[in-house]
């Protein structure tokens, strides 16, 4: 069966004033339609910058990115992203905002607010479609974010430092937000965290990128199924997977 996303020998190359600077180095990795895939490293091993890449957002210098067998060569409806900052509209509503992208694909304005009006019940703002983004805390905002890369029905959602700047709580009930739109939707989800308990939380899988140049170091299979609540980040496996990943990205900063 063919992976939904395979990165075959991926490299990326900066160029900056004092020369070439190697960012990611023969990555390959192979993720399975409606996997939840985790990404974590530390600071500056290129998980934002591979993406980037995965989005289309930015070229790789040698290597290919493979979705569904076919080759990224730019960003694409098939993948939705979204990123740490918000980045909404401010004079937009929230379901002009979340509507975005269908208004540019030029659909018909009653499929654009049937699957607006659709989206807005998955991410639970429907109350919220005529306010304005200043009218919303953060983990609202960034739910919007979330719909507005779904509505699309992408079927690869690319998560970059999505909860970062939020805090725990709201952080930990977007987290269960997130696993149920994943859970309804069926989307492929890959996303990058510096957070190991979110990744663990999270994922079916927790990917370990080596430091700059980034490369694949470990895979880490998580063991608690789909329906997993809460409560699994007491019981000591858990527990041992945090260790063990926390132990990996101490040895790769030391190296």
């Amino acid at each position: 069966m063919t992976p939904k996303l395979a990165l075959h020998g991926l490299v990326k190359r900066f160029a900056t004033k004092g020369g070439d600077t190697l960012a990611l180095d023969g990555v390959d990795l192979e993720v399975e339609a409606g996997a939840f895939v985790s990404l974590v490293g530390t600071s500056g091993c290129g998980k934002s910058t591979l993406l980037n890449i995965v989005a289309g957002l930015e070229q790789p210098t040698a290597g290919t990115v493979l979705v569904d067998g076919d080759l990224v060569v730019g960003p694409g409806p098939d993948r939705g992203v979204v990123f740490q900052a918000y980045s909404l509209f401010p004079w937009r509503t929230v379901a002009e905002n979340i509507g975005f992208g269908l208004e540019c694909a030029r659909l018909r304005k009653a499929e654009r607010r049937r699957r607006v009006a659709e989206m807005l019940g998955v991410v639970g703002l429907s109350e919220f479609a005529d306010r304005l983004p200043r009218e919303l805390s953060g983990g609202m905002r960034q739910r919007v974010a979330i719909a507005r890369a779904l509505v699309g029905e992408p079927d690869l959602l690319l998560l970059d430092e999505p909860f970062g700047a939020l805090d725990l709580q709201t952080r930990q009930s977007l987290h269960e937000f997130l696993r149920r739109v994943w859970l309804r939707t069926g989307a492929t989800v890959v996303m990058v965290t510096h957070d190991v308990g979110e990744a663990v939380y999270l994922s079916e899988q927790v990917v370990v990128l080596t430091k700059r140049p980034g490369t694949v170091s470990e895979i880490i299979d998580v063991p608690f199924g789909r329906s997993r609540g809460p409560e699994v980040r007491r019981e000591q496996r858990f527990l041992a997977i945090e260790d063990e990943i926390d132990d990996l990205l101490r040895a790769r900063r030391a190296s």
